[in-house]
């Protein structure tokens, strides 16, 4: 039942891939570019927000670090064929034959946008990774590289290393100072 309804929703949003240049062109930049732009935007996160910002950071990457490290966890126990190895469809972008769940490009996207929508003062800033995320995963499905269960299962794996790390926060959080301390190489906006 659960593989029939995945395959009914992987062709749903896989449906016309291939044939509407404009969403192919647009779900192949947000397949292959949404991560490197979490990366790129938390990084300039980093270099203009005030010092007390910045455990904040640290604790995104760090889930984010989580995430996929219990990704490849998941992946020495559990294999899943991607769509294009099942002869469902054409992939828009070539990929190795490899387990699809769960997603570790997925899995990046949500963990940052959670660790950021969780904190009050980087709310903005988590709405705009949390809509990378959701562009993002829709890609992944979409150019035929994931099931759309994939991408549930890589949201599951984001909320459990969330909710690890934010249980640990205050024991981590003297270790994130250090770490801020020794990182800020380029100290952010200071007060005037």
């Amino acid at each position: 039942m659960t593989d029939t309804l995945n395959i009914d929703l992987f062709r749903w949003i896989h449906a016309g891939a291939g044939t509407h240049p404009a969403w192919d062109l647009l779900a192949v930049v947000f397949a292959r570019g949404a991560p490197y732009a979490v990366i790129v935007l938390l990084a300039l996160f980093w270099l203009t927000c005030e010092r007390f910002q910045k455990p904040a950071i640290l604790e995104a990457v760090l889930v984010v670090a989580v995430g996929l490290l219990i990704n490849q966890a998941i992946g020495l126990f559990y294999t899943h064929p991607r769509p294009f190895m099942i002869g469902l469809c054409r992939p828009l972008i070539p990929h190795a034959p490899e387990t699809s769940f769960p997603s570790d490009h997925a899995t990046l996207l949500f963990a940052a946008a959670l660790s950021l929508l969780s904190r009050p003062l980087w709310r903005r800033q988590g709405m705009l990774l949390l809509a990378l995320a959701l562009a993002g995963s829709w890609a992944r499905v979409y150019t035929g590289l994931h099931f759309p269960f994939d991408i549930a299962g890589s949201l599951a794996v984001a909320v459990v290393s969330f909710v690890l790390l934010t249980r640990l926060r205050p024991r981590l959080m003297p270790a994130y100072e250090r770490l801020v301390g020794m990182l800020d190489v380029f100290p952010g906006r200071r007060e005037v």
